[in-house]
């Protein structure tokens, strides 16, 4: 079970309300090895993030890519998640959910709706532009795909955690030939995009 990286107290409920919306935009969703998509990709890669913003990306980041939902109104999703906790925060299913989801020992408890993150535009903006780069339905081939990535810090820092995901091949019962090269590409994107944060 993966535990959440503790933050400040005001990016909790963000950082839920994009798991939460990611894992019903994916359900019924499986990897390469019939897992799961949520469980097996997503969680990892959004608990991954050192900050909220990284978390918040790492669990939508395949959204636009693997749903019928674009970026902006990924995000709407999200922002509409919000505005109802705000408005109801006893419609938080927290600990419970967030226990079952991805957390272990109870590490956090139901908030009062004053610690609800506001993201500003800025934020809303930054989140998306990083989406967008991450969508590689957006760039002509993968190499473009990974040159657009490299621009953006936050774009690199997601895929790297994604990287990191998708290279587990313990995930796939069976591997084949196909999945050991892109094992091997995974392998060479991860080594460029690192060395970009070094």
């Amino acid at each position: 079970m993966f535990i959440m990286r503790q933050k400040p107290l005001e990016t909790v409920h963000i950082v839920y309300a994009a798991a939460c919306v990611a894992r019903e935009l994916h359900k019924g969703q499986k990897d390469k090895g019939g897992n799961d998509y949520f469980r097996s990709h997503l969680l990892s890669v959004g608990v991954s993030g050192s900050d909220w913003k990284e978390q918040v990306v790492g669990f939508l980041h395949d959204a636009a890519e693997d749903t019928g939902y674009d970026v902006p109104t990924v995000l709407q999703f999200v922002q509409e998640q919000l505005a109802d906790w705000l408005r109801c925060p006893e419609n938080i299913p927290w600990k419970d959910d967030v226990d079952g989801m991805f957390l272990s020992g109870g590490s956090f408890h139901h908030l009062a709706s004053k610690f609800l993150y506001r993201p500003t535009c800025e934020d809303w903006q930054e989140i998306a532009t990083a989406l967008h780069l991450l969508n590689h339905y957006e760039a002509t081939n993968r190499e473009a795909y990974i040159g657009r990535i490299v621009t953006n810090g936050l774009a690199v820092r997601v895929k790297l955690n994604d990287l990191r995901s998708n290279m587990d091949i313990s995930r796939i019962p069976h591997p084949t030939e196909k999945d050991y090269a892109r094992l091997e590409r995974y392998k060479k994107e991860y080594e460029l995009l690192s060395r970009m944060v070094q």
